[in-house]
């Protein structure tokens, strides 16, 4: 797990706590910092796949290569 995943489980525990014991502020609060941590996640340089710019750069440098052998 990454750091942010990790940040991540820790803020979704902390939100059921806030849920138990009914705390809106820290729940909104944590809400925020949960949707934050799920963009960053998404953002592509958290992904494993490679970016289609990255790919296709990547492709073509393989073509450029397999044309010159």
């Amino acid at each position: 797990m990454t750091s942010l995943e990790l940040k991540l489980a820790s803020i979704l525990e902390s939100i059921e706590q806030a849920r138990a014991v009914r705390d809106a502020l820290a729940l909104a609060t944590l809400l925020q910092r949960k949707g934050a941590i799920c963009a960053a996640l998404a953002a592509p340089e958290q992904s494993w796949h490679e970016a289609p710019e990255r790919a296709s750069s990547c492709l073509l440098e393989r073509e450029a290569v397999a044309l010159v052998a």
